[in-house]
């Protein structure tokens, strides 16, 4: 009875303790770390008084494999969400290249071509050469 006392004790300690520290964490992987402990440690505790200790440690080992197993899984699934989203912005990206690639440039050549533009005079030549000077005197 004490043992189970002590567990819940421990299980009150150490789920606030995760749920804290963890915090770059995302919340699904955290719960199932300290769950995985917790869960090994209550068949373990369970176990105890009834079996030899070999079998409580595989009893301990088992389900911290099963708890391992879970978050691999949920890796696995992030991984696989990301891995898709990036080829889905890659294939988007090569859509808009193609339908970039496929639109013909409509340029029209002018039919009549326009005459040579005389250069804009600039500085000194802009002033008219006859032109009377005016000055005051």
């Amino acid at each position: 009875m004490i043992r189970l006392l002590l567990f819940i004790i421990l299980a009150a300690v150490v789920l606030p303790l995760a749920y804290m520290l963890l915090k770059q964490v995302p919340l699904a992987k955290r719960m199932t770390i300290a769950g995985g402990g917790l869960a090994a440690a209550a068949a373990a505790l369970l176990m105890q008084g009834a079996y030899a200790w070999y079998m409580v440690a595989l009893a301990l080992l088992g389900v911290s494999f099963l708890a391992a197993f879970v978050y691999m899984k949920l890796i696995e699934r992030e991984q696989n969400e990301k891995q898709r989203l990036a080829e889905e912005r890659r294939e988007q990206k090569q859509q808009k290249t193609k339908t970039y690639l496929a639109t013909p440039e409509t340029e029209e050549a002018p039919a009549v071509p326009e005459p040579a533009q005389k250069p804009k005079p600039f500085g000194m030549q802009s002033i008219d050469a006859e032109r009377e000077e005016i000055t005051r005197g």
